[in-house]
């Protein structure tokens, strides 16, 4: 038996990038398939949603890399946290979200925003929200 695995792919373009539309901070796409280039921020994050099927379990994950003159990660974490619906709460550990019937949306981000230091050079290609 094949198992059959639904695949959203959100481009970088599509995301929702604080401080994004501020050329000091990021470089953003024109084109879909670019990635949303870091330039420096202390305050990451980067958020999306999409439409799910209701009863099933999904991963989210955000294709990155790093510029070779990256700076700012050394013991820096980054954390993925989605919730099911607007008035569900974030995660950022693997767990099974309490699913309500009413909510179809899942919404998820790329955070670093506690330490306060300064950071670049980060590529995001895109989100990948996939059935598990």
């Amino acid at each position: 038996m094949i198992e059959v695995v639904a695949m959203i792919n959100i481009n970088a373009k599509d995301l929702k990038i604080v401080w994004g539309n501020d050329n000091r901070y990021w470089r953003t796409p024109n084109e879909s398939n670019q990635p949303a280039e870091l330039l420096q921020v202390c305050w990451l994050e980067v958020t999306g949603s999409c439409f799910i099927d209701k009863g099933k379990k999904y991963n989210v994950t955000f294709e990155v890399s790093l510029t070779p003159d990256a700076f700012g990660w050394n013991n820096t974490t980054l954390y993925i946290m989605a919730k099911r619906g607007e008035k569900g709460r974030y995660t950022w550990k693997k767990l099974s979200l309490i699913l309500n019937a009413s909510d179809d949306k899942l919404y998820f981000g790329l955070y670093e925003i506690w330490k306060g230091n300064w950071k670049g050079g980060l590529k995001i290609y895109r989100a990948v929200v996939e059935t598990r």
